[in-house]
């Protein structure tokens, strides 16, 4: 096909309803009707003589023509448009630096990413970060967001990810704690501390105090009682504060051991079934803002 014959607005009606497996959807993202979208694929299908979608009482199913065309116009459109954004930005005496788009679990955050980020802000020309703590679902393209950071096990529908850390799990507390209380000979003894829960949505109450202690060969009861605050940097907090024991991710609290805010009540560390990983719908371009944040950060794992 010349490309002075391109079909611009099919392959856009195209792109759309692959993404959404609609024509509404697709009509409302492109402000058209519905029947302007059929119409577009409908073209397009004719003028390449095959079929991109079946048409099913459930909506569109997409075809392996269809499988093989998306993947390349979304990336198109998406170069085309980080482009058009970075000339926008760039234009004028007072140009506005880039800005990188992140989403962060809250204690990932707070424990590791934001206590480097004056390593970053060092660099010559570095970008603006927005930070997003969150943990709720993924969707990085309504957000406008450039990378995720989630602990979690693969995949992520429609999503491409970058294994950034795996986290082993350590029972922690204050040092005034360790020092009044029953030091724990074996992982057995933490049952008759006051246990602190993150208790993350994901997961059952207690489910990591259970993990590290089946990890550790105790057979431990169903219902462990303790302190429940659904969020794992507040865990941390209440440990340091001298509420209890609570589980403690090893590589997100080194600060926190570093400073004498918190402890290790023992020894035995416990791979976690998670790990935290960098997500993204699309790979950053070469030299861009996004690309060089990803590139810093993966330089501070390495560095440790």
């Amino acid at each position: 096909m010349n490309r002075r014959n391109l079909p611009f607005n099919a392959l856009r009606a195209f792109e759309a309803a692959a993404r959404h497996a609609s024509v509404s959807g697709a009509a409302r993202e492109l402000s058209v009707t519905h029947s302007a979208i059929s119409h577009q694929l409908k073209l397009l299908e004719s003028q390449l003589g095959t079929r991109l979608f079946e048409r099913t009482n459930r909506g569109l199913q997409i075809t392996s023509s269809g499988e093989s065309l998306l993947p390349v116009l979304s990336e198109s459109f998406d170069r085309i448009n980080d482009r058009l954004t970075d000339l926008q930005q760039n234009q004028g005496p007072a140009a506005i630096p880039d800005i990188v788009n992140v989403t962060s679990t809250p204690s990932f955050a707070s424990k590791w990413l934001v206590p480097r980020l004056s390593s970053w802000y060092a660099e010559p020309g570095a970008s603006r970060i927005h930070l997003l703590p969150s943990l709720d679902d993924l969707d990085l393209q309504a957000g406008n967001i450039d990378f995720a950071i989630r602990c979690g096990i693969p995949p992520w529908p429609d999503h491409s990810h970058e294994l950034l850390m795996s986290i082993h799990m350590v029972p922690v507390c204050s040092p005034e704690y360790a020092a009044t209380s029953t030091a724990l000979k074996h992982p057995i003894d933490a049952l008759r501390h006051n246990l602190i829960h993150a208790d993350i949505a994901e997961q059952s109450r207690g489910q990591e105090w259970h993990d590290w202690l089946n990890g550790c060969g105790v057979d431990c009861p169903g219902q462990l009682d303790g302190l429940s605050l659904k969020d794992p940097a507040l865990a941390m907090q209440a440990a340091a504060d001298g509420l209890g024991l609570a589980i403690g991710y090893f590589e997100l609290i080194d600060r926190d051991l570093n400073s004498g805010q918190l402890v290790c009540a023992s020894a035995q560390r416990i791979k976690h079934d998670y790990s935290y990983y960098l997500l993204h719908r699309r790979a950053p371009g070469s030299g861009s803002a996004a690309a060089r944040f990803r590139d810093w950060l993966l330089g501070q794992l390495e560095d440790g």
